[in-house]
């Protein structure tokens, strides 16, 4: 019983903290900035768009513009800026499946075992991803990060390849994806870079499983809403990396 109520209150404690820290707004109070409530303004929900609020020190007020034609009677929505369906999920309670800015974090990382594995932890450091151990999948038509791309081409570099890189003082064409970035990484990292993301995604998409909970509670709806969507973004970027190895050329025979 003890245990229960603790786990209640720890929810509750969450619930709260969210409450708060996701309706604060920056406003000025004379020379000091600092953030608080905005009554009726807090309770607009979301939609996509751009941030249309500021505050107007001139006027001392918080000005909020609609992000488009609103008709008399209809909710007005604002646009909570570029976040997740899981950090939306997590401080805001719901999913949005229109969401043009969600992303799906995937972990990867170079394994103790792996005897590159200084050479390849000092050529991401060059790039600033040293302790880097998630990297993002976009919704959009490149769902691959800048991160990712320079991850997953170090990842699968042999010893040659990766002490030419390493002596690059910025190796910062193995984070583009442009043709000339592209020629100057070479054919065989980057099929072997694609290959290895396109087979990581399927495993991450097998990995998804259909509970059949019967449990119909808002919180299970949008469970398997955020799930859906993430298994939305595994399929577009496997869509995508299918597509880029179709297109590259075929590897010379020796």
């Amino acid at each position: 019983m003890l245990r229960h109520i603790k786990t209640k209150n720890k929810c509750q404690y969450r619930w709260a903290v969210s409450t708060v820290m996701t309706r604060q707004n920056n406003i000025q109070l004379e020379d000091t900035a600092t953030t608080a409530f905005i009554p009726l303004w807090d309770m607009c929900n979301h939609e996509h768009g751009k941030i249309t609020t500021d505050y107007n020190k001139e006027l001392n007020r918080g000005e909020c513009y609609a992000l488009r034609d609103f008709q008399p009677g209809e909710q007005i929505f604002i646009f909570y800026g570029a976040r997740t369906n899981a950090d939306l999920f997590l401080h805001n309670g719901f999913v949005y499946p229109q969401n043009q800015h969600d992303s799906l974090s995937i972990a990867l990382g170079v394994s103790s075992s792996d005897r590159l594995r200084e050479a390849k932890l000092g050529l991401l450091a060059k790039l600033g991803l040293a302790g880097v151990t998630h990297y993002n999948l976009y919704k959009n038509s490149n769902p691959i990060s800048a991160e990712l791309l320079a991850f997953i081409r170090i990842f699968n570099m042999n010893e040659e390849e990766l002490s030419k890189w390493s002596n690059q003082s910025m190796p910062s064409d193995l984070v583009s994806s442009d043709e000339s970035c592209s020629a100057s990484v070479g054919l065989p990292i980057d099929r072997k870079a694609y290959s290895y993301l396109l087979t990581r995604c399927e495993l991450v998409k097998a990995s998804y499983k259909d509970s059949g909970s019967e449990d119909v509670s808002l919180h299970r709806k949008n469970i398997k809403l955020l799930k859906q969507c993430e298994v939305q973004i595994l399929d577009n970027a496997i869509e995508y990396l299918r597509n880029v190895l179709e297109k590259l050329p075929a590897a010379e025979k020796s």
